[in-house]
């Protein structure tokens, strides 16, 4: 059996789109974030920023972008 490429150099493999598109869309869901916005965009780009600085791990990057651990802290929809 084949093991999936899972990125250890901060090049996004299939797999780790994967990985990225669904904490991006539990973290859109949770908070009410339209696709397509200025917020989900936002939130895209630090994602992507993470992984490339060496952050491979989903909850790692889930807690990160929730603002969890330090670091980033995206701006709550307000409504």
């Amino acid at each position: 059996m084949i093991k999936p490429h899972a990125s250890e150099s901060g090049i996004a493999y299939p797999d780790d789109l994967v990985l990225l598109k669904r904490v991006y869309d539990q973290i859109c869901e949770e908070r009410g974030i339209a696709v397509g916005s200025s917020e989900a965009s936002d939130l895209a780009i630090e994602a992507m920023r993470l992984f490339s600085a060496g952050v491979f791990d989903e909850v790692a990057i889930g807690r990160r972008l929730r603002g969890e651990t330090e670091g980033f802290s995206p701006r709550r929809r307000s409504g």
